[in-house]
């Protein structure tokens, strides 16, 4: 699947969708609400509705299934320490824990990453819905991240 939206192109491997849309601007607890685009890539159905980092979809995961949740960082923060890695890095199984968990679910882990790309800012959030298997799906989750470009 091939899905071109403004900034950003993806090259997804079969068994793949994404959605790429405005985010729903949640706010932070000091910050008021920002809408910046939003990703959600996975290889199981993404329900219609959903938060940014991926709620009301984690909840339907299945064991094996992943869901990839990329959000853009409005402002200055692509200038920031936290942001220092340049392009969409690639992880290992140790980069997941159950403790990276927004919401700890049972036999799900997670990991999250920050980059820049040019003079845009990111966060990389990734679910695992079989934690026992991780090696296994971080390889499938760095062909998908490999099939991301994003024009500064």
């Amino acid at each position: 699947m091939k899905l071109d939206a403004p900034g950003i192109t993806l090259d997804l491997p079969p068994g793949w969708e994404a959605e790429v849309d405005g985010g729903s601007g949640e706010a932070g607890p000091d910050a008021p609400p920002v809408r910046t685009p939003r990703t959600h890539i996975a290889d199981f159905p993404l329900p219609a509705h959903r938060g940014d980092y991926g709620s009301f979809a984690v909840e339907q995961m299945q064991r094996g299934n992943t869901l990839i949740c990329l959000l853009e960082e409005a402002g200055d923060a692509a200038r920031s320490r936290l942001h220092a890695h340049d392009g969409v890095p690639r992880l290992t199984a140790g980069d997941f824990s159950a403790a990276a968990m927004q919401r700890p679910r049972a036999g799900q882990s997670g990991a999250q990453a920050f980059f820049r790309v040019g003079g845009r800012a990111f966060v990389l959030y990734v679910v695992l819905a079989d934690r026992l298997d991780r090696a296994g799906q971080v390889d499938e989750v760095n062909r998908v991240l490999a099939g991301i470009t994003i024009h500064p």
